[in-house]
């Protein structure tokens, strides 16, 4: 009887043992973490799944796991803006649109109007720095003949924007000092007679002034003054000196059309002073492809070609009136008669006059930069030498020139 109990009581303590190791194995099996939606973790290595026992009567709760901190999507980057003049890869300090206070105190200035020094050299449309333009221009004229006259001019010119408290905030005064060097080439004595003797060489230094003011919604005025002395360096007299100028009155009617009316002082032997202006018209306003310029005396038409890394190319035919004037000393010859005026009847002027008829391209891109390249007939050259002294007529000739803006 006893071995019984013993037995009895032995197997009892050992089902109670087993009850007890299997809720510590639930209690010590990993939960089970749920993530979000949409949300991908890496594979781990299988873990073998214990179904937990229900814990004893009186047993202690253990607390759940704590659920997963929220995943929060970042918000997509914000697209670049969408409109035409947008350049993702420009310089994000510098304004966007050309120099256009808020509150000019002549009026709004119409779209399509810019401010230009003398004789069309740079455009003011760019970002208000102290130094606005850089140009640089290289031309060739074929001499045409023993009897005919070669030239070849380098030219070098900057332009300074000067912002001074008198002037108003939408027209500052444009400041160009430039610099020519012209080498002639004959013309040759046996055809053009010992009067007709060229120097070798002829400078130019002047000092430009230009200014725009927008008067009115679509009415401006474009001025501009240059004084320079223009000499072979070895005669610098009085008459070295030329005072050039021109007045414009502009009326922007709208995007296509433009009227322009004014006068051109050139300061030569024979032309003084020349009526300008007329109209230019742009059929497809800013944006288009075609701009005639039927202005007097340097009328222009342009078509654009192509516009390719954020560069516009244009074809171009134009007319143009060349030359200039300048002092001279004389080579000793015979006496001639009439002579010049001057001391020792030694010096006097030289003036050159021609018309030209131009086809070439230009470019401009987003920068500031600028150039271009073209080709010329030229003809109706002319010779003079101080009023009614010696007249010669070179042969008619080409002529190629290029130039960089920056």
């Amino acid at each position: 009887m006893f071995p019984l109990k013993q037995v009895f009581f032995s197997a009892l303590l050992a089902g109670f043992a087993l009850v007890n190791c299997q809720a510590t194995l639930a209690q010590l099996s990993p939960p089970k973490v749920q993530f979000p939606s949409g949300t991908t973790t890496p594979a781990a290595p299988p873990v073998p799944s214990v179904t937990p026992a229900p814990p004893p009567v009186g047993a202690p709760r253990l607390p759940a796991a704590p659920s997963p901190p929220a995943v929060t999507v970042p918000p997509s980057l914000q697209q670049p803006p969408t409109t035409p003049n947008f350049d993702p890869y420009a310089d994000p300090t510098l304004p966007s649109q050309p120099f256009n206070p808020s509150a000019p105190p002549f009026g709004t200035a119409p779209p399509g109007t810019a401010q230009q020094p003398l004789f069309n050299e740079a455009t003011f449309g760019q970002w208000p720095r102290f130094l606005q333009q850089l140009r640089f221009q290289q031309m060739y004229m074929n001499r045409g003949g023993a009897g005919g006259l070669g030239w070849t001019e380098t030219a070098l010119s900057g332009t300074f924007l000067m912002p001074l408290s008198f002037m108003p905030e939408n027209a500052p005064l444009l400041v160009t000092p430039g610099f020519n060097l012209n080498y002639l080439n004959g013309p040759n004595s046996n055809f053009a007679g010992p009067g007709a003797q060229a120097p070798p060489r002829l400078y130019a230094g002047y000092l430009d002034f230009g200014w725009n003011p927008q008067l009115t919604h679509g009415l401006s005025a474009d001025v501009g003054f240059r004084a320079g002395i223009y000499s072979d360096f070895k005669s610098l007299t009085w008459q070295s000196w030329r005072w050039q100028g021109r007045g414009f009155g502009v009326w922007q009617t709208n995007d296509k059309f433009q009227w322009r009316a004014g006068l051109i002082y050139l300061d030569r032997l024979t032309i003084k002073l020349l009526p300008a202006g007329g109209l230019v018209y742009t059929p497809g306003g800013p944006d288009g492809k075609m701009k005639f310029d039927i202005l007097f005396p340097n009328p222009k038409f342009s078509y654009r070609l192509d516009s390719f890394r954020n560069a516009d190319l244009r074809w171009y035919l134009a007319g143009e009136y060349g030359g200039g004037t300048w002092s001279q000393k004389f080579p000793n010859l015979a006496p001639l008669t009439p002579r010049p005026p001057g001391n020792g009847n030694t010096t006097g002027r030289i003036e050159y006059n021609d018309i030209r008829l131009i086809s070439g391209i230009e470019w401009a891109g987003y920068y500031g930069l600028k150039g271009f390249a073209e080709s010329a007939y030229v003809f109706n050259r002319q010779l003079r030498y101080d009023p009614n002294y010696v007249i010669y007529n070179p042969s008619s000739t080409w002529m190629i020139r290029g130039g960089l803006t920056y």
